[in-house]
């Protein structure tokens, strides 16, 4: 993993994309020593899509066996978005 300053990431942008295309290296890019963004290749983003969709298919498997087990513990649509909102707000 190499990790470069915004500057520095501006100034190696074309040496950094190939690094991260062909070198398979992933680039953590810092504002004033704090990590803000990754470059990563479109592989690795595909790969991690695919194991964000496997866990959001487990969850969505759990739950559909959870209301077949008891239909009367299901929540409206309405109400389920309005605690998503709410628990994306709380973050």
């Amino acid at each position: 993993m190499i990790t470069v300053s915004v500057s520095q990431a501006r100034e190696t942008l074309s040496d950094l994309l190939g690094k991260v295309q062909h070198g398979r290296e992933d680039v953590i890019i810092e504002k004033h020593g704090k990590p803000v963004a990754v470059m990563i290749s479109v592989e690795a983003m595909a790969y991690y899509e695919s194991l964000e969709d496997a866990e959001l298919a487990k969850m969505g498997a759990a739950a559909y066996a959870e209301y077949l087990a008891d239909p009367g513990k299901a929540v409206p649509h309405d109400q389920l978005w309005a605690e998503i909102e709410a628990a994306d707000a709380a973050e």
